[in-house]
């Protein structure tokens, strides 16, 4: 069933389907179409020619607009699902995961709805870079919306449209290497949605990123800023539950060396701007304040005693000999170790099903229920006092979203004997949503 939000006029209706399987996101449409057959299982690769079957009925405004899949065997899109996709009037588009790995991502869009201006491949690998090290990769394509026939004239070109899907790495002890590997495809979303004259077009970012709601990344994607400061890399994703020994490694500073290209705040730059870049180095001056802090002020507890020299009954405990506040030298703390964008995306689940009391589950992994899977969408954050990095509010701009199909609780899953089941061949449920793209606003 769809949760209705608003009754607003739908200029250009786009819907979004997330999925980790193509054959549990056509049983999902089977149920959702008026003249769909809810009857319809899914089991096997049987799947695909599913999609043969609802080819009349594929061009009704009921099917999603923007198709965002994972975890796609290479030979399976060669051979099922880009051909049947095809047929059905999608332009497919898929990026292969690095190594020896043959799945990968996939991202299709309607071919009479969309025209495609740019694509990018994301390689998470980088070869020397312990944080990047694994073989996930990204998918960002920018769409062009096509005007309805009659409406071209006099009208200037919409906006374009970026939509980025991913599937980060699983291992939940290893928060260090996701949030690296977020961090650089919101880079590259941060490139290919910035218009020529500086504005940004709406975003939608899809996949699988393997931390929950409450997680580190989660507050990345969602807040816009991290403070990772002594964070340990198994709790970056909150999937402690899921490692059975803690990781002893604590995320470095910084995150990643600076011949990657990459800020802080999740940007590329240029070469000259990451030599300029503040590597904390120690200046005179810093020396100078350190003279006066706390800590240089204050005897080591361990230290050894000289006699003569020392005194002979040290308080390791007591207060400092100088008055640190009258040399007017600010005690020294360590500054905040902080990640950031400025995309401004929200969460279009609430992660929550109130009428049940429950949260709501993509996933069950070891016999435990969690959201992982997620679309995000571009809004604009609302100003409240108070919230400078806490949570953040946001209000909906062009991208209005309108509905989404609900998801379940644990709960409901265990009733129907987990995942994947007798109805859901796939350990993942896929999500869809229903917006209304607003093709005469200009962008942020």
């Amino acid at each position: 069933m769809y949760l209705s939000f608003s009754h607003l006029p739908l200029y250009m209706p786009l819907r979004i389907l997330q999925s980790e399987s193509l054959m549990v996101a056509v049983h999902a449409l089977c149920c959702c179409h008026p003249s769909g057959d809810s009857s319809v299982t899914v089991k096997s690769n049987a799947g695909y020619k599913v999609c043969s079957s609802l080819m009349p009925a594929a061009h009704d405004s009921a099917f999603p607009q923007i198709l965002c899949l994972q975890e796609v065997q290479d030979d399976h899109y060669r051979e099922q699902v880009q051909p049947s996709l095809s047929a059905l009037g999608y332009s497919c588009h898929y990026k292969r995961r690095t190594g020896r790995k043959t799945d990968g991502c996939c991202t299709c869009f309607k071919a009479q709805r969309f025209t495609l201006l740019a694509e990018s491949h994301v390689e998470f690998f980088r070869p020397a870079i312990d944080v990047l090290n694994r073989d996930n990769v990204g998918l960002v394509l920018l769409l062009q919306p096509q005007l309805l026939e009659g409406t071209q004239d006099g009208c200037a070109a919409p906006t374009p449209l970026c939509v980025a899907n991913t599937h980060l790495l699983y291992n939940p002890r290893r928060g260090d290497i996701k949030l690296a590997q977020l961090a650089l495809l919101l880079a590259e979303v941060d490139k290919l949605s910035r218009n020529p004259d500086g504005s940004r077009c709406p975003i939608i970012l899809c996949g699988d990123l393997n931390a929950t709601p409450d997680s580190p990344i989660y507050q990345l994607v969602y807040n816009g800023v991290l403070n990772y400061n002594c964070l340990p890399a198994w709790k970056v994703s909150g999937q402690e539950r899921y490692c059975t020994t803690p990781n002893p490694r604590v995320l470095p500073s910084p995150l990643w060396p600076d011949f990657l290209g990459i800020s802080d705040c999740c940007q590329y730059v240029t070469h000259q701007a990451t030599k300029v870049k503040d590597r904390r180095i120690y200046t005179r001056q810093h020396l100078l304040e350190l003279r006066y802090c706390d800590y240089s002020l204050r005897r080591p507890e361990h230290l050894a005693t000289i006699k003569g020299v020392t005194d002979k009954n040290p308080d390791p405990l007591g207060e400092p000999a100088h008055d640190i506040l009258s040399y007017g030298v600010p005690a020294f703390r360590p500054q905040p170790l902080l990640l950031q964008h400025n995309l401004d995306l929200t969460s279009a689940y609430s992660h929550f099903l109130p009428a049940k009391g429950r949260f709501e589950v993509t996933t069950m992994t070891l016999g435990m229920g969690s959201t992982v899977d997620y679309i995000f969408y571009s809004a604009e954050p609302i100003p409240v006092r108070g919230t400078k990095h806490g949570l953040r509010f946001y209000q909906d701009t062009q991208l209005k979203l309108l509905g989404r199909l609900s998801l379940l609780s644990e709960e409901d899953l265990w009733a129907a004997q987990a995942l994947p089941n007798p109805f859901c061949c796939s350990d993942h449920l896929c999500l869809l949503t229903r917006f209304s793209l607003d093709l005469s606003a200009r962008a942020k």
